[in-house]
């Protein structure tokens, strides 16, 4: 093998260029090819860069054996082609994706806003508002994260990994605060937890586009409800 220094430098690698390593896991230490993707994914996938707002779980569909450490699920397993507009509830591990113990981080999210986003296309996400966090009864290694869905697109796939980090609308980045709220199942009477601090103005369109009227109702400062003649789906606007 000829010396590295006589080989000529690559000014634009590319994901698909290869490296030359050891495969410490092999327990041999084979030597292998890895590709500058394979290494990106390795580090996205494991948050190894430690990126201070943000988690990252792998989506765990099969809970025959078990639910494993790093992973993100639903209480009753399942849930490829699951559509972000519709998760309302998650368990996330306490040990995120590379190994790591975030118990104590997780709960700092509860009463914000986050994004959960797939790393490798973060076209399939979803932004939501935490509500409370908790040990989950089924297994206290898992903690169980309700959510209020804001904004989504695109569905949950399987074995992919999924960023889990705070998210900072950009409608509530500075003057007076807004929540769009999406009624994913057909309902007469929608009830909303916004957390905006006040009683906001509510506008509310239907899929097609229409706007509807209904008897809004305030709980208190941070939840409302909106009673219609008819069950329906649609968005809330509540400025």
């Amino acid at each position: 093998m000829a010396r590295i220094s006589s080989y000529g430098i690559d000014a634009k690698p590319d994901l698909a260029d290869k490296l030359i390593g050891t495969d410490t896991g092999s327990g041999n230490n084979t030597t292998k090819n890895y590709s500058l993707g394979e290494i990106s994914d390795l580090i996205n996938n494991t948050n190894s860069l430690s990126v201070a707002d943000q988690a990252v779980f792998l989506f765990q569909s099969n809970i025959i054996d078990g639910r494993k450490t790093g992973t993100i699920s639903f209480a009753a397993g399942g849930g490829v082609g699951t559509s972000f507009g519709s998760i309302n509830t998650v368990l996330l591990s306490k040990i995120g994706a590379g190994g790591k113990d975030i118990k104590n981080f997780l709960p700092l999210f509860a009463g914000k806003d986050i994004i959960l986003a797939q790393s490798n296309d973060v076209n399939n996400f979803g932004t939501y508002k935490v509500g409370s966090i908790a040990d989950w009864s089924g297994d206290i290694s898992f903690l169980e994260v309700g959510l209020t869905v804001s904004a989504f697109n695109g569905v949950m796939g399987e074995d992919a990994h999924y960023i889990f980090s705070e998210f900072v609308n950009p409608a509530n980045a500075g003057g007076d605060l807004n929540f769009t709220f999406t009624q994913s199942t057909s309902q007469q009477v929608w009830t909303i937890e916004h957390n905006l601090g006040k009683n906001p103005s509510v506008s509310v369109a239907d899929t097609a586009g229409s706007w509807v009227v209904g008897q809004v109702d305030y709980i208190n400062n941070n939840k409302l409800t909106i009673t219609f003649n008819a069950s329906f789906q649609g968005v809330a606007y509540l400025n």
